[in-house]
């Protein structure tokens, strides 16, 4: 008797059930699959980047404007959250929670780079997984063997070595090794725990959906208020849920747009003050090019090569840099010009040509056409397609990637595919180790971007940056002299020109200060106004770096041991004291001597220690 027709495979799929029927997963072996590459993945990622947690500061590259040299910045306070929710002068975005990151980390590090450098891998490592939980979320609810069934262990390796592309790619270095880069981390972070709740909410229904809806919003928001970049997010929920209401799944498409104004209200409250704030602050960051600068030929080709790049570059991670100079000046017309319109334009063609019969196709083009055009640069001359802005785009196409490994059929096949996706994600390790020592130090990154840029006018600036950073850190003669000759070839150059006008106010300055390098005495002149304004944690923080920096700096040795008797440190203060004593050329006046014994004696007398009390008054006293 002929054996009776075989059903379909479970790894096959039959008709789609209700979302709600099933889990994510198939079985058990999937899901214990899913832990452990999570678990492989955060371990392998953080073993990769483990050496920034050794970077310090990179200075000229915004770790001074936002942490170091930032005369609002220190613990958390209610002055300081108030200037955090209130301010969007001192840079050209909102960014609250952003400061906030900043902030606590400061509250436990002061200035010591390194507590900030573990927050950003912290970030970067909490990114990897939860791309791996996006992935896995986007295969059950978007591939047919997900929905029918949840996710085989196939479909959890295919999201694994997908999530493995994004998190080891070069890109994620420079989010990752710069300290700054954490608000694009923690922006990144809130963005995907939004995503991934509200991929969670399709599989819910009643309450626990309305509370995983809940979440996600609130994670949109804060991401925004991190560090406004996701900002085109909403139309990529609306194309998932179009993508669920043709599948014939939850609710209606009515009630799932009404519910897209808790994505929409944040955004157009962000989006607002950031451009009030972009076009009102000219004076600090110049004012926005109007169509005779940037006139719209240029601004609809500068938006497709953004468009373009972020699409083929992750493929092709060869030669990256902290800065690009290829928008610097350029024709619409030319080839990458042109061949990025085109493919634009064809993309989106295609996806209107196939909206009905390859929905997901319309959806995942146009959803990356939205997160990516806050990066097109609109408002900027010259603008730089920065690696950091790939954090999110690639995102996206992790779940591409991961949906097409899914589709490989048979053992072969299989095996073929995973041997050749762990090989490119081992040149991509291999890749990022690489670029992790372009961040590693801000001398080694300035002459780094200098030997690759090729338009004149960012070169001879960047040059005179790296005079400048040279100058700062102490090597006064050899920067002062490179600036000098570059000034007598081209006395024009508006970068060589500010050199020589911060080497001419440091020499105002070392009249009183003496040999001590710029960046020390910048740090000694940020304790002076945080110990005028009663700081006095952040005061002996700046006076602590500026003696790092230099250890014989008697001013700041001094300065300092006035703050630490404000703090009750009265031993640590006349430690200070007798260094700055030691140091002193000329040698301390009786005037300081007394002025500072004085208040040693006062605050040894509050702090019940008679004995340095009575040292101090004999002192006086001779």
């Amino acid at each position: 008797m002929p054996a009776p027709p075989a059903g379909p495979a479970p790894d096959e799929g039959a008709a789609p059930r209700p979302l709600g029927e099933t889990g994510i997963f198939a079985c058990a072996h999937a899901r214990r699959l899913a832990w452990l590459c999570a678990a492989l993945l955060l371990l392998s990622a953080v073993a990769l980047n483990l050496r920034v947690l050794n970077y310090g500061f990179l200075y000229l590259r915004d770790d001074d404007v936002n942490v170091t040299l930032n005369p609002h910045m220190g613990g958390i306070d209610m002055a300081r959250l108030k200037w955090m929710f209130t301010d969007w002068s001192y840079v050209r975005r909102y960014i609250p929670l952003g400061w906030l990151n900043f902030s606590a980390t400061y509250e436990v590090a002061g200035l010591d780079p390194h507590p900030y450098h573990a927050v950003a891998l912290t970030l970067y490592a909490v990114n990897a997984c939860l791309v791996l939980a996006n992935v896995v979320l986007a295969l059950r609810l978007f591939t047919p063997r997900g929905r029918s069934g949840g996710l085989t262990s196939w479909d959890v390796g295919a999201a694994a070595m997908a999530a493995g592309w994004w998190a080891f790619h070069p890109f994620r270095v420079e989010t990752t090794a710069w300290i700054s880069g954490n608000l694009y981390g923690q922006s990144m972070a809130l963005f995907l725990a939004c995503l991934a709740a509200y991929l969670r909410s399709c599989l819910a229904s009643g309450l626990r959906r309305a509370a995983w809806l809940v979440l996600s919003a609130t994670a949109y928001a804060a991401s925004l208020l991190t560090y406004p970049v996701a900002l085109g997010a909403p139309l990529l929920l609306v194309g998932l849920d179009w993508l669920n209401v043709r599948r014939g799944s939850g609710p209606s498409f009515r009630r799932l747009l009404a519910e897209k104004a808790a994505f929409v209200l944040p955004v157009a409250a962000v989006l607002s003050v950031t451009i009030a704030a972009r076009f009102g602050n000219t004076e600090v960051f110049g004012a926005v090019p109007d169509l005779r600068e940037l006139p719209l030929s240029h601004r609809i080709a500068q938006s497709a090569y953004v468009a373009a790049y972020y699409i083929w570059k992750p493929w092709w991670p060869l030669h990256l840099s902290p800065l690009y100079d290829t928008l610097m000046e350029f024709r619409p017309l030319g080839p990458p010009f042109v061949a990025s319109m085109a493919l634009v334009a064809a993309a989106s063609a295609l996806a209107l040509y196939w909206f009905r019969r390859r929905p997901a196709f319309a959806v995942v083009w146009f959803g990356y056409l939205a997160l990516a055009a806050p990066f097109f640069g609109l408002t900027e001359k010259p603008h730089m397609a920065s690696d950091r802005y790939a954090y999110f785009l690639t995102a996206l196409m992790a779940c591409v990637l991961a949906a097409a490994l899914a589709r490989v059929r048979g053992p072969r096949a299989r095996v073929c595919a995973a041997l050749l996706s762990l090989a490119a994600i081992g040149v991509l390790g291999r890749l990022t180790w690489r670029q992790l020592e372009v961040w590693s130090d801000d001398r080694l990154q300035h002459a780094y971007v200098a030997a690759h840029l090729t338009n004149a006018e960012l070169l001879d600036d960047f040059n005179s940056r790296l005079q400048i950073l040279e100058f700062m850190r102490g090597n006064e003669k050899a920067a002062s002299e490179a600036v000098a000759a570059r000034l007598a070839r081209n006395p024009s150059g508006q970068g060589f020109l500010k050199a020589a006008a911060i080497i001419a106010d440091k020499r105002r300055l070392s009249a009183y200060y003496g040999p001590v390098c710029l960046l020390a005495i910048l740090q000694d002149q940020m304790g002076l106004m945080f110990a005028k304004q009663g700081r006095l944690r952040e005061a002996n923080d700046h006076f602590e770096d500026a003696l790092r920096m230099d250890e014989r700096f008697y001013q700041a040795a001094y300065d300092r041991a006035f703050v630490l008797l404000g703090l009750g440190r009265c031993d640590d203060a006349l430690r200070s004291f007798l260094l700055s004593e030691r140091w002193a050329s000329p040698a301390l006046t009786r005037a300081q001597e007394r002025a500072f014994l004085g208040q040693l004696e006062r605050a040894a007398q509050n702090g019940e220690n008679p004995a340095l009390a009575a040292a101090a008054r004999s002192a006086l006293a001779r």
